[in-house]
Order: structure tokens, then C-alpha cells, then sequence
């Protein structure tokens, strides 16, 4: 039994390592969206001093371009994988991106 333990340990620990590191993933894309809303409120209500100063704040980049009509706002942050052989696959950093296309008026 305790062959097979051994054997099959570091297996299970990357596999859990592997989830926290994918969670972790997941909750730093729904928290950008978060932010993505209040950057959106700001770019609204003519505050760009403010998006500026948010974003270096809270370690993500802030992307705003223009097309007609259309204004796209993208939120772009970098996440670090720390499982072996996850950040191989997954690139280490990993690139979080959202983005909002709003009409201007």
C-alpha cells in the first residue's frame, strides 16, 4: 500500500494544485469583469483621470479604442500559474482579457 502511495501522491497533489491554480483562473476573470463595470461608469461619466489611477492601482491594463459610433473598453491583467507542467500548457503568465463595446454618444 505504501508503494502505491507513493506512486500515486505526487499525481493527486498535481492534480489539486492544478485545480486551485484553474479556480484561481476563474475568479481573477469574474473579478475583472467587476472591474470592467466600474471602468465602463468612469469612461461614462467622463472620468479618465480616474480609470488611470484605478488601474495602475489594481495591477491591469486598460485598453480604450474607438470605431464610429462604437467605443471598446478592454480589461487585460496577468496571472501566474504556479502548477508544473500547467504553466507549460496554460503559458506562464496567463493573460486574462475582458472587453465592452458601448455605444458613445
Amino acid at each position: 500500500a505504501l508503494v502505491e502511495f507513493i506512486l500515486i501522491a505526487p499525481i493527486f497533489l498535481l492534480m489539486i494544485m492544478s485545480m486551485i491554480d484553474i479556480g484561481n483562473v476563474i475568479y481573477k476573470k469574474y473579478d475583472l469583469e467587476n472591474e470592467l463595470d466600474y471602468i465602463v461608469d468612469l469612461y461614462r461619466n467622463n472620468k479618465l483621470d480616474e480609470i488611470n489611477y484605478y488601474s495602475n492601482n489594481n495591477e491591469f491594463i486598460v485598453n480604450i479604442t474607438q470605431a464610429n459610433e462604437m467605443t471598446t473598453i478592454e480589461l487585460n491583467k496577468n496571472i501566474n500559474i504556479y502548477t508544473p507542467f500547467l504553466n507549460v500548457v496554460m503559458s506562464n503568465p496567463y493573460k486574462i482579457t475582458v472587453d465592452r463595446v458601448i455605444y458613445s454618444e
